[in-house]
């Protein structure tokens, strides 16, 4: 696979998917604003949080354990770096590392952050991961990883058991399963008579038919012989939850489409925000970050996008990563919604970086579950870290 397509593919899948902050709403009108259009309610918000009577809009967030894979323990179990995490209905938090000869990919954590175990192993044979391309948990704990090139997906019980192998049709690029098993997947078309590529979030049936096609997004092709690209990418996001699919829209305005599994448009959420501009300082950081030969190719916009990511809690409420930094604890701010749409509060959760996203393969997610907040944070050592939070609402 090229180096265009290796970008593509990490993209995709990337789209796909010791702190007390605390934030109150201020000002705003108790009218909520709302439209319809052809049916679906559309929930306009601006850049104020609306004050809505009886909703608990400030969060404390009171740090409990950390999992660290700096740990000498985890070091000589085998765990030494973070990829991707999950977290089981039980509470159990699952961690995947890139696949080793000399190690487990998978390791088991229980509610409190105790290691209770370990599975999987690198290799291209039944139950075995050449390498992790997506993970999760989903059901009744059932561990899940996307190997290789988005080919197979691999499904582990809780135990560490293999419980089956799904190989991909030659059509389908990274598909990842959902709790009702339907498949969420992305994929890229290119138009170059139109200077336009094309990225489509697609809900597939069990049997990797197709059942609709959530939304299409346009944007000028990013050529891979052009003397500059854009460092961005603008492109949609997507997310998901257990019972819910999100797609998240750049723009002036940036928007937020709610699905139901099955593919419904429930509704739409349009918040206007405040541009967060890209300074010299900003710019030459990220760049030294970079591999060299690549650096010096990427051209920074004005501004940084709407929005870096998006994620759902237990409750319904809607957490929009923005490009805003709280000073004190280095987070992301985000916007959030209760589960109607309407924006309620700011916080400060996660450490989104779409810059290392896209050119570097890094992700840094946050679950919320059980009320709580799991961070995955990288020091400044290199080494990654989970936080783990209780989420106080008040």
């Amino acid at each position: 696979m090229g180096t265009l397509g290796k970008r593509r593919m990490r993209r995709l899948l990337g789209l796909l998917l010791g702190t007390v902050f605390l934030v109150s709403c201020s000002g705003g009108d108790p009218r909520v604003d709302k439209i319809v259009e052809d049916g679906v309610e559309i929930v306009l918000n601006h850049n104020e949080p609306y004050r809505v009577p009886g909703e608990r809009s400030e969060v404390v967030l009171e740090k409990e354990f950390v999992i660290d894979a700096e740990s000498p323990d985890l070091f000589s179990a085998g765990l030494t770096d973070i990829y991707r995490f999950g977290v089981g209905a039980d509470g159990s938090i699952y961690i995947a590392q890139r696949p080793r000869t000399d190690a487990p990919v998978v390791f088991k954590f229980d509610e409190a952050g105790h290691l209770q175990g370990s599975f999987g192993r690198r290799g291209q044979g039944p139950g075995e991961i050449e390498r992790c391309a997506y993970f999760g948990v989903i059901g009744r704990d059932e561990v899940y990883l996307l190997e290789g090139q988005g080919r197979r997906i691999v499904t582990f019980a809780s135990s560490g058991e293999l419980m089956k192998e799904t190989r991909l049709p030659a059509s389908v690029i990274g598909a990842i399963p959902l709790e009702n098993g339907n498949f969420l997947t992305s994929r890229a078309e290119v138009w170059p008579s139109e200077g336009q590529e094309e990225i489509a979030f697609d809900l597939l049936d069990r049997q990797f038919a197709p059942v609709k096609v959530l939304h299409s997004f346009k944007f000028p092709v990013q050529r891979p012989g052009a003397a500059k690209i854009d460092a961005y990418l603008t492109n949609p996001t997507g997310s998901f939850d257990s019972d819910k699919v999100y797609v998240g829209l750049p723009g002036r305005e940036y928007e937020v489409l709610v699905f139901d599994l099955e593919g419904t448009l429930l509704r739409k959420i349009r918040k206007e925000y405040a541009p967060v501009a890209v300074t010299a300082d900003f710019r030459n950081e990220a760049l030294a970050r970079l591999p060299q030969g690549r650096a010096e190719r990427l051209e920074f916009p004005d501004h940084k996008p709407s929005f870096q990511y998006i994620f759902a809690d237990e409750k319904g409420r809607i957490f929009v990563s923005t490009s805003e930094v709280d000073k004190a604890s280095g987070q992301n701010i985000c916007d959030v919604f209760n589960a109607s749409g309407i924006f309620i509060t700011r916080a400060a959760v996660g450490y989104f970086d779409l810059l290392r996203l896209y050119w570097e393969g890094v992700s840094l997610d946050v679950v919320a579950k059980h009320g709580r907040f799991y961070v995955l944070h990288e020091k400044e050592n290199g080494y990654k870290e989970i936080v783990v939070s209780k989420a106080v609402w008040r």
